[in-house]
């Protein structure tokens, strides 16, 4: 989800987009929340590329809504190919 609102926040915010090197390792740390940071750092780099450059944003601030306006869940209850699926 974090991964997922960074990349819409630099298709608003082209500028920023810039700063990142290609292949980048981006390393989230979020204000406020040492477990996650600490976890996500050890983790992505953990998992990096050797010699990838790496980035890390610091998330200081959030909006206060998401940008999705209306959602629907589908539960499936068992089947292959769409069968059982119930609204």
């Amino acid at each position: 989800m974090l991964s997922t609102e960074f990349h819409r926040y630099l298709m608003e915010n082209e500028e920023h987009a810039r700063d990142l090197p290609a292949n980048a390792l981006v390393v989230f740390q979020v204000e406020g929340e040492t477990g996650f940071n600490r976890w996500h750092k050890e983790t992505s780099l953990r998992n990096s590329e050797e010699g990838q450059p790496i980035s890390y944003v610091h998330v200081r601030k959030w909006r206060k809504h998401s940008s999705i306006e209306e959602v629907s869940f589908i539960r499936a209850t068992g089947g292959r190919g769409g069968e059982g699926v119930r609204q």
